[in-house]
């Protein structure tokens, strides 16, 4: 029965470790998102500051 237990625990932590391991690919893909995103935002508010005549 401890054989067993031990089994359980390794598969938990080998499923526990993948799932880790795609959160972590998530969030290094949100990340480039997140940087495209700021860089368009401030390339519009720049094309934006530069049509109104503000600077």
């Amino acid at each position: 029965m401890r054989k067993s237990k031990l089994i359980q625990a390794q598969v938990m932590n080998s499923s526990e470790m993948k799932r880790l391991r795609e959160l972590e690919q998530e969030n290094g893909l949100l990340k480039l998102l997140y940087t495209d995103l700021l860089q368009k935002f401030s390339a519009l508010k720049d094309g934006l500051i530069q049509s109104e005549g503000v600077c």
